[in-house]
């Protein structure tokens, strides 16, 4: 499965799991990993996913 890196700024544990949360049944997503050091997310997926609508809930 694909997967595509995002670096957005979450620095606490409630934010990242509110993230998960938020965009876990977004078409096409499979998985959602936060990682807070890094300052990164990485979405695995399928080729049907609704990249915009992950962007706008996560606000990149």
């Amino acid at each position: 499965m694909p997967q595509t890196l995002y670096h957005i700024d979450i620095s606490d544990k409630q934010s990242a799991e509110k993230l998960v949360a938020d965009t876990i049944s977004i078409t096409g997503v499979r998985w959602v990993n936060v990682n807070r050091t890094e300052r990164t997310v990485v979405v695995t997926h399928d080729d049907d996913y609704d990249e915009a609508a992950f962007k706008a809930i996560a606000k990149l």
